[in-house]
């Protein structure tokens, strides 16, 4: 019991951090996309799988390695053995982040003019580089608190991050406001360095602080450490690499392919911003519960594997497909019904709710996928995650190539439905694989299709309602927050009560 409280606790703590961040993380865009336009976002954004491609070099598979590594001396008590893993993955993470950080400075002109097609982003990634080493150290020591279960600590380091991010990019627009510079996507990068920094220190110290501290491992200890490391390591870092690769590609086709569907350059940036840099943001939003659970899930999965405790890895895995079937069918009847308005209220543009309505639809499929690549890195599965993955980037460049100049930005959001739908099934079937005595439970899928039908005809009713009794009400419902809200409320009430009076009921009837 009191295992499953501290998970329940992690899980908890995670979500609540990964919500704060993100409600914090839509204001920062809406002024964002204010002071430097759909453009200047659109601009922002390109360089992002840029800072992907590095990452997955300097620290996301090291990340995820020591996480698992961590857990595993957790279990067995072994204090010395968890300092010997983060030693030796933080000195060769800032390794490598130097000098990657050193190559993206001396070739960004090169990149912003040959790959990223566009010297405007040269600037921005010069100072892009400079956040390399501190974003890497920020991932060590984030995988190394998730793998003692230590959640708390990675829980403030999202909010702390998130709120220095947005204070210094409104000091860096004051300062252009008063040299008299026009706002220009530098401010969110120059807010991004800040925050990688101040983060990076503030979590180093809080973990030397709670962690015990021993002398640095000797070289043949370092060694070892960084074999067992690099085994889990190479693998997510090399598929997160080449996927990085074709991820960077698709952010660049995406504004080149729409110029042959007769968009001017700046038009083309516009939607590309509006959709990466409002839509997705916001139908990624729920993922602050399966992100939470899928960082918990490696530690979680690790330990079982280590104990060879199949019940309580049959468990999880069960768990895990129920829930994200649940949280994302009410996600995409939630985007779909509301899309549009959230779209203008959020963001003042009916493109961006047009594009939310549509990418609503990956919910089921975004979250399963996620959550269940972490049970199979957990599992040593990964190569098929590597695969799966690959998969799905390869079908949303085709997309992007042959449909983005025949159906528009329309195109490009069907790849990222059908891919995200491809690499959630090939996963399910992964993990059957993995673990045979799982089974797929029909339910999971439909009752919450069920409780959703029940939810909608409930805010259909409702709509009826108000347009008999308050016909001016309802006219406005485009342009009214507190409409907005109420009828949202209302649908969240409805799905969530028939889902938990579901459960209670199923659990009394089990009992």
């Amino acid at each position: 019991m009191d295992h499953k409280k501290t998970v329940l606790r992690g899980a908890f703590l995670l979500t609540a951090a990964g919500f704060l961040s993100r409600i914090m993380g839509f204001f920062y865009r809406i002024f964002l996309s204010r002071i430097i336009g759909a453009e200047g976002l659109g601009l922002y954004q390109m360089i992002f799988p840029v800072l992907a491609l590095a990452l997955s070099v300097t620290s996301a598979g090291l990340s995820t390695a020591i996480s698992h590594q961590v857990s595993r001396k957790n279990a067995l008590g072994d204090k010395r053995g968890i300092w010997n893993i983060f030693f030796a993955g933080a000195a060769f993470s800032l390794l490598l982040s130097f000098l990657a950080a050193g190559v993206l400075r001396s070739y960004a002109g090169v990149l912003a003019e040959v790959f990223l097609k566009d010297v405007r982003c040269e600037e921005l990634l010069k100072y892009l580089a400079l956040a390399i080493p501190f974003a890497s150290l920020h991932a060590i020591v984030t995988g190394c608190f998730i793998g003692r279960k230590k959640t708390g600590l990675p829980a403030l380091s999202q909010l702390f991050e998130q709120l220095v991010r947005i204070l210094s990019s409104l000091l860096i627009w004051q300062i252009f406001q008063e040299k008299g510079f026009a706002p220009t996507p530098l401010i969110a990068v120059g807010g991004m360095l800040a925050s990688e920094i101040l983060t990076s220190l503030l979590t180093l110290l809080l973990l030397l602080f709670q962690t015990p501290v021993f002398a640095p491992p000797s070289l043949s200890i370092m060694r070892k450490s960084l074999e067992k490391l690099t085994e889990i390591a190479l693998p997510i870092s090399g598929s997160r690499f080449f996927l990085g690769i074709f991820q960077s590609m698709e952010a660049v086709l995406i504004p080149l392919r729409l110029r042959f569907f007769g968009y001017s350059l700046s038009e083309a940036y516009s939607h590309y911003g509006i959709l990466t840099g409002m839509a997705l943001p916001l139908v990624l939003f729920p993922s602050a519960v399966t992100g939470a659970v899928s960082m918990l899930l490696i530690p979680e999965i690790s330990e079982a594997d280590t104990l060879n405790d199949r019940q309580a890895i049959l468990r999880t895995a069960r768990s895990t497909v129920a829930g994200c079937l649940y949280l994302g069918i009410f996600c995409t009847g939630g985007f779909f019904l509301f899309g549009k308005e959230l779209g203008l209220f959020l963001f003042q543009s009916e493109e961006a709710g047009s594009y939310i309505r549509i990418l609503g639809w990956i919910c089921p499929f975004l979250y399963l996928g996620t959550t269940l690549s972490s049970i199979l890195n957990s599992l040593g599965k990964t190569t098929a995650v590597f695969f799966q993955n690959l998969l799905g980037i390869l079908i949303r460049i085709l997309f992007v190539w042959f449909g983005i100049p025949r159906f528009g930005i329309l195109g490009c959001l069907l790849g990222v439905l059908f891919s995200q739908l491809t690499v959630a099934l090939l996963a399910l079937r992964t993990v059957f694989e993995a673990v045979p005595e799982m089974e797929f439970d029909l339910k999971d899928l439909l009752m919450p299709l069920l409780f959703l039908g029940w939810s909608l005809c409930l805010i259909t009713i409702g709509d009826e309602i108000m347009s008999t009794f308050f016909p001016a009400l309802l006219s406005g419902i485009e342009q009214s927050p507190v409409l907005l809200f109420l009828r949202g409320g209302l649908f969240t009430a409805a799905y969530s009560f028939f889902t938990l009076y579901f459960f209670r009921t199923h659990a009394q009837g089990r009992s």
